[in-house]
Order: C-alpha cells, then structure tokens, then sequence
C-alpha cells in the first residue's frame, strides 16, 4: 500500500514524542544526551493562539512569556536513569520528576515507557502504572532492566497502526497524549483562546517537530460549491460538524480549495446544518475542495491551571 508502513509511521510516532527506538534514527543509533538536533533530553509541549503557518512552526502565535502570564512550556517526554534494577514491574530512580509524578499517581497513567540503553528490556507497549517520587510502577515486567539504564518516558503513545485495511478502507495511525497533561497555572495576565499545540526539544525556542489542533479530531475531505457561501459537503452525516463548531481547512492533504474573495485561513465558524452539508462563512467564486478538522478552542484565563484530558493532543501519520 502507498505510504509508510504501520512499523515506520509508529516508530516515527513515538519517536517524536521522546520515546525514541533505535531502529528508525539514522545510523540505527540512539543520538548521545546533549549532542544533534533531536536529543534525549526532553520534549515540550507549546500552545498557540494563533497556529503556525509554515511547517517551520513560523507565522504563528506562541503564548507569550512575558508580560505575567507565568507561561512556559510542558515537558511532556524525556529521560531518566535508574538507579536500581528492575524489580517486578518497578523502576526505580534517584527522583522522579515532576513532569511524570503528577498532582495524583493516576495523572500519568498510560505515559509510555522504553529503555534506550537495552530497548529489548521492555515491551513496546510499556506504560505507567501509578508513580511515586523515586518509583514508577509499569503494566509489563520491569526486571530485566539494569541500573544504569536510561530510560525514555512519554506523554504520548504507543502510537496506533493504522485501520480499515486493506486498502482502500485504510485509515492512518496516530498518536496523543495517554495521560492528562497539566500545565503551570496562568499569572495574573491570561493565555486567552488556544487553540493549537506543538513539539519542541527545548523548553525555549528549539526545533519544531510536530504539531496540530486541539481536540481528539480527524482531518477529513471535503468538496465546495460556488455559492455565497460555499457549502460543503463532507462523506457521511456522522462528519459534518455541528452548528457552531470551530473549523480549520487546508488543501494539503488532497484538493484545490475554491477561490474566495475573503479567506479559508485561521478559524471558521459553521452553520446551516443539513444532513452531511453544512458552511463556514466563505464566499466562494470557484469549485474544489480539501480536508477540514474540528477544533477545541482551550480558554485559559487568568490564575487558571490549564490541563488536558486524554487524547485532545493529537496527530497522524500515513
């Protein structure tokens, strides 16, 4: 079938949220702690009130830092070392950092878990238990990982194969977070209205690696008329958003989007519902089409501590 295999694209997956394996960086090597662009040190999560419009991560609007909004970001993936062996389903630490022994043992639960000194040691798909401040208690067997190990802990993950096969009834893997995920709690100056989430691998400036919208959506196709405004129309009723739902569009992963006199970009608000038709605001003066996805608009005012559930940090691979 067309496009990366289900190995690759989860490996590709979970590397990108910290959980790296050795058989997918170049040289089959695990990089060293400090050196390369992509480090083991960590993973951090940023959120955006206006989303990047390049896959640079350019052209968006990161929470400032500045001004008392107490914003920084959340590390989400990183390493530790052990410091005993494995006992049972135990590891054990000199600490456990903040980022993974949450408010409550239960907040990380599903945080995925792989040993990159010896990653046959654990199974693919090890996750977090419960936590104390020096121990993490896994759903697979912890004893043959030495001390010594450093060991890769994720937000995100496992990532899932991808379903409906054989083609062409194939939908593509993914990726979100398996735990809740709680950032700093604002100051005395509001985030405002987030509404996108991307990966570095630094807790400033840094590389962008992966990023998409809030909230557990697929990106889905869609066709457009000439109208005032364009109405699209999507596969099946079960697709069409709701009236009122905050939409994004984009021709990138198929289809020319209509020509307009106004714009497709930034969030579209949608209405006039009718089985699996619906609009977004756009006057159109041609055809086409795209893909679209529903958005959570995450409003974090101010003294606020922003958290997200299960799966709202999502993204795809084929």
């Amino acid at each position: 079938m067309p496009g990366l295999s289900d190995f690759t694209s989860q490996e590709i997956m979970n590397w990108l949220a910290c959980s790296r394996q050795t058989a997918v960086l170049p040289g089959g090597a695990v990089p060293t702690y400090t050196s390369g662009d992509f480090t083991n040190a960590g993973v951090w999560l940023a959120l955006f009130t206006v989303a990047p419009t390049s896959d640079a991560g350019t052209g968006g609007t990161e929470v400032p830092t500045a001004g008392g909004t107490n914003y920084a970001r959340q590390q989400v993936g990183g390493t530790l070392v052990t410091s005993a062996v494995g006992s049972g389903s135990t590891l054990t630490f000199a600490s456990v950092p903040s980022w993974v022994n949450g408010a409550t043992a239960t907040a990380t639960a599903g945080y995925q878990v792989r040993d990159l000194t010896t990653p046959a040691n654990l199974a693919a798909a090890t996750t977090i238990v419960s936590t104390t401040g020096t121990t993490i208690v896994l759903n697979n067997s912890a004893a043959s990982v030495a001390s010594g190990d450093r060991v890769s802990i994720s937000a995100f993950g496992p990532a899932t194969a991808s379903t409906g096969n054989p083609e062409p009834n194939t939908l593509p893997g993914g990726i979100s977070n398996a735990g809740v995920v709680t950032m700093a709690q604002s100051g005395a100056t509001a985030w405002g209205t987030c509404i996108f989430f991307g990966l570095y691998d630094a807790v400033t400036a840094g590389n962008y690696r992966v990023g998409d919208y809030i909230g557990a959506f697929n990106w889905l196709p869609f066709t457009c008329t000439l109208a005032s405004p364009g109405v699209l129309t999507t596969d099946t009723t079960a697709d069409a958003p709701a009236n009122g739902s905050s939409i994004v569009v984009t021709q990138k992963f198929g289809g020319t989007l209509p020509t307009t006199g106004g714009s497709w970009a930034g969030l579209l608000t949608t209405a006039n519902l009718s089985a699996n038709t619906f609009t977004a605001g756009v006057n159109t003066t041609s055809i086409g089409g795209g893909t679209f996805r529903q958005v959570v608009q995450q409003i974090i005012g101010n003294n606020t501590t922003p958290s997200f559930a299960i799966g709202q940090l999502k993204f795809t691979a084929a």
